[in-house]
């Protein structure tokens, strides 16, 4: 008798290991990336989107989009994900800082070099901005691929700067006559480019800097 209620608790006790065991598995598939969207995006299999938390990687298109999403896909892709600090943004995702183990991802894309901080409050705030700096100051990434410091038109005829101010994101155009148009650094990854006219710039949604007021 006794033999028989031994088994029969080993044999429970086996069974809610196993339950157990599928449970913990069914969990970790559902943190596995199913897709990655773009350089600071990707979907989990149940169809939610998830953005890394303060980082803003290249617009796809973009200078360094391609890039930004290779070094995401490579930092998760088949890797299950933890999101801490969760929120949503205005679109409906999800965003956080988002764990690979112990290695935060958002901070390793930045160190990387293939993202800038969007400066979303979060508990990480100054490790991200740290990363960003330090891939900035040695050129890695982004700031080697897409800034051009001293920026030569393609064609001649087009030497309007389009600049986007990261403080206030204002886009102001500056003339080849405006005080700071020697000092404008083009960052292609955020859409600064060249005009050919006022006209076009204007279209493109910049205004004239004021700098450049006549």
């Amino acid at each position: 008798m006794r033999s028989l209620l031994a088994s029969g608790l080993m044999l429970a006790f086996l069974g809610s290991l196993g339950l157990n065991g599928y449970f913990v598995y069914k969990a970790k598939q559902a943190n596995i990336p199913a897709k990655i969207l773009d350089g600071d995006t990707f979907q989990l299999p149940d169809g939610d989107r998830v953005r890394l938390l303060g980082v803003n990687a290249p617009e796809t298109g973009r200078c360094g989009s391609a890039e930004a999403t290779a070094e995401l896909t490579k930092l998760i892709s088949g890797k299950s994900v933890r999101i801490e600090e969760e929120k949503r943004d205005t679109y409906g995702r999800r965003m956080g800082l988002v764990y690979v183990g112990r290695t935060l991802v958002n901070k390793s894309i930045l160190s990387a070099g293939w993202a800038r901080p969007d400066y979303t409050k979060n508990s990480k705030n100054e490790e991200l901005k740290s990363a960003y700096h330090e891939a900035s100051d040695n050129r890695r990434g982004l700031h080697s691929l897409c800034t051009l410091t001293s920026p030569i038109p393609e064609n001649p005829k087009c030497v309007i700067k389009g600049n986007i101010d990261q403080s206030s994101w204002d886009h102001l155009y500056h003339l080849p006559n405006c005080r700071h148009y020697d000092k404008i650094v083009l960052n292609l990854d955020l859409g600064e480019q060249f005009f050919c006219t006022e006209k076009e710039a204007k279209a493109a949604g910049f205004t004239l800097a004021p700098d450049c007021l006549r």
